[in-house]
């Protein structure tokens, strides 16, 4: 009896949970892989409002086309022996819908021995590949494409603890060597910057900051740290607003291509806390990771609206007892929808309840209540007043703005009104139901748990 109590209580503690962050804008969703070692995953990306793909350690991929409410496993290349880092989530680059590469490292006896990169030109419905290198020790790094042409790779080979930088011009097909100074983020085919430390493993300072402006092949030297903690990711938004992010609580900005970085400290971040990645929209919108160092700590999101003139703590669904609990990779398509993924393979999606068609409403005397039950299955039950006699609209969108049920489309007296959702027909997740009556206009979310 103790234990069905105590399950019982997990449930509801659960579900308490899971309505908070939907409340508060972050949901998790479910990885197919499960969670721990064997589910672990990296970058992020979608590439469109549905559609979305997210590297996997072992040598696939996650894909959705419903914003990450499904989410299935695909493995272009099932007979090789492939694993990829996590942590930072840098392996994987799309540029569009069609045209996507991932990098892993080929294994051996469970050991480093090469490289290859998978690509597809069709969005992921064939898949080639390129092996760069079958060199013992040899394992990948980092990988980005800028267009469907041009992009570059880092190798490390720990035999020889050298680093090496290709190029390719042609989409994949052939690459070349390239001159290189760390991490890189690239701007634009010309333009792109680079990070990197001192010492055995580059955790040393001085910490340095790079530029190139002809793809790669020189570089110049920006800026020097020579405090403790290393860089971790670097993120530019356009050839002026970048952003540096690492230990120590460091967060850098420039706003002129890199000629004058600055130390940002009104995040909040202490000096013990680490910044792990990094994602801006624009110029305004910036959105920081941070945990604590191995600490059991709920993960955070810094989000500034303003170019880190001020800055919004955000919390995830992410946290573990043990301290798993780094965010790998930060993706947003707008302010009002982005992922992350963290350790052991978590996922999360950010939204928010918004009209539509973008518009709001002043009018008093009308209301739309919150469905009752929320989350449910398969019914609901939806209320609203209206204070005039004319003509009412309530209809139910997913989460791409599609219309996937008309529940109210007449006219009607002033009056207090209920009516009933059937979503048996419909996949788990959230959606959005919205009145329209005269000048009046509201929207509300709930979420289906099937």
């Amino acid at each position: 009896m103790k234990k069905l109590l105590l399950v019982s209580t997990t449930l509801l503690l659960a579900l308490w949970c899971n309505l908070l962050y939907a409340q508060t804008g972050w949901i998790s969703q479910t990885n197919p892989l499960g969670s721990g070692e064997q589910a672990m995953i990296g970058k992020v990306q979608f590439v469109s409002n549905g559609e979305g793909w997210i590297s996997c350690g072992n040598g696939g991929l996650l894909h959705t086309t419903d914003a990450g409410f499904n989410w299935s496993f695909i493995n272009p290349f099932p007979a090789d022996t492939v694993q990829r880092s996590n942590d930072p989530g840098n392996v994987m680059s799309w540029v569009d819908e069609n045209h996507g590469w991932i990098i892993g490292t080929l294994m051996s006896n469970e050991e480093a021995a090469g490289v290859v990169v998978f690509y597809t030109t069709d969005g992921g419905t064939n898949w080639q590949k390129k092996v760069l290198s079958t060199e013992a020790g040899t394992m990948s790094v980092q990988l980005q494409f800028i267009d469907v042409n041009t992009g570059w790779v880092l190798l490390f080979n720990f035999n020889t603890v050298t680093a090496t930088f290709l190029k390719t011009t042609d989409g994949g097909n052939n690459w070349a060597p390239i001159g290189g100074r760390g991490i890189f983020y690239y701007a634009d085919v010309n333009i792109g910057y680079a990070f990197s430390g001192s010492g055995f493993n580059g955790g040393e300072p001085p910490f340095t900051i790079y530029k190139t402006t002809d793809g790669g092949i020189n570089w110049v030297q920006q800026f020097e740290d020579n405090t403790p903690g290393t860089f971790n990711a670097m993120y530019f938004s356009d050839l002026n607003n970048g952003w540096v992010v690492g230990d120590t609580g460091k967060v850098l900005k420039t706003t002129d291509g890199g000629a004058n970085w600055t130390f940002v400290t009104n995040t909040g971040v202490n000096p013990y806390e680490r910044c792990k990645a990094v994602f801006a929209l624009d110029a305004n919108n910036v959105w920081i990771s941070n945990k604590q160092s191995d600490i059991a700590q709920t993960p955070i999101l810094l989000h500034t609206t303003n170019g880190g003139i001020s800055w919004a703590t955000m919390i995830t669904p992410f946290g573990d007892q043990f301290g798993y609990n780094a965010i790998f990779s930060i993706f947003f398509n707008d302010v009002n929808n982005g992922w992350i993924t963290g350790d052991w393979g978590k996922i999360a999606w950010y939204t928010i309840p918004i009209s539509v068609d973008g518009k709001t409403n002043n009018v008093s005397d009308y209301y739309l209540k919150q469905n009752y039950p929320n989350p449910f299955n398969p019914s609901t039950r939806i209320q609203y007043s209206i204070n005039n006699s004319e003509f009412v609209s309530l209809k139910v969108y997913d989460v791409l703005g599609n219309e996937i049920a008309v529940l109210v489309n007449e006219e009607k007296s002033a009056g207090d009104y209920e009516v009933e959702f059937n979503a048996s027909g419909l996949t788990s997740g959230v959606y959005f139901y919205q009145l329209k009556s005269g000048s009046y206009l509201e929207t509300k979310q709930m979420l289906l748990m099937k």
